[in-house]
């Protein structure tokens, strides 16, 4: 919907007291639009002394843009230099201990955004799950089903910043598509380059070692890939 696009393409931030209050780094911790709740991933915003601001998601930076605020009415107004025009206005601002609470109405509902301070670029999943993963373990209906699945050990998934994909199949054979993070849900959905080939999503848990994927699409349900990250191509 059009509310929720503008919020999340152009995040900027808002305060109580006077403008100075707004310059800062911050992170979108919730977002409530009416009575939905969301938690964006890694969504941040940083408020510059000099009027500009720029935003993004992890360590993309996707939106930048101008701000002007008002001491009396204690109102924010984000202008976007490379994205939508906003029409829904400054937002009212407020603060609750460390949190940076703005406020405004959209299409006759209530919009209110939480934000934190924060010192670095928030990591978000798409910055986690890149790289080269190799399997190390395939489960179907939680139990392992590896040595029929990859008897040969030689299946891995490359995942690029460019949002390609490389796979080698346990055939052995190499294919690409490409790769996309939900903005709001740890999932990912690869789409195949290859004619005819169904997308395929998978819920996502992911640290600096382990790469966990559980299918959730009718194609691949009750299945879980398990890899760990390596940094060299096996042979």
């Amino acid at each position: 919907m059009k509310r929720i696009i503008f919020i999340f393409l152009f995040t900027t931030s808002v305060t109580a007291a006077s403008a100075q209050s707004v310059v800062g780094f911050w992170e979108i911790k919730e977002v409530t639009v009416g009575n939905e709740f969301m938690t964006p991933i890694a969504r941040w915003t940083r408020i510059n002394q000099d009027g500009t601001y720029q935003s993004g998601n992890g360590w993309q930076q996707n939106s930048e843009g101008t701000w002007d605020y008002d001491n009396k009415s204690n109102s924010f107004l984000p202008k976007e230099t490379n994205g939508i025009e906003d029409s829904y206005g400054a937002f009212k601002v407020s603060f609750s201990g460390k949190e940076m609470i703005w406020q405004r109405k959209e299409d006759a509902m209530t919009v209110t955004v939480t934000l934190t301070p924060i010192k670095k670029l928030p990591k978000s999943t798409a910055d986690e799950i890149k790289g080269l993963w190799d399997l190390t373990d395939a489960l179907l209906n939680s139990r392992s089903v590896k040595d029929k699945f990859d008897p040969d050990d030689i299946y891995y998934v490359f995942i690029r910043w460019d949002r390609i994909y490389i796979e080698r199949s346990p055939e052995g054979k190499r294919s690409t598509g490409y790769w996309y993070i939900n903005a709001h849900r740890p999932e990912i959905t690869f789409i195949s380059h290859t004619a005819g080939q169904n997308p395929e999503s998978w819920q996502i848990e992911v640290n600096d070692l382990e790469l966990k994927l559980k299918g959730i699409s009718e194609t691949n349900k009750n299945r879980e890939l398990i890899f760990q990250r390596i940094n060299e191509f096996p042979q």
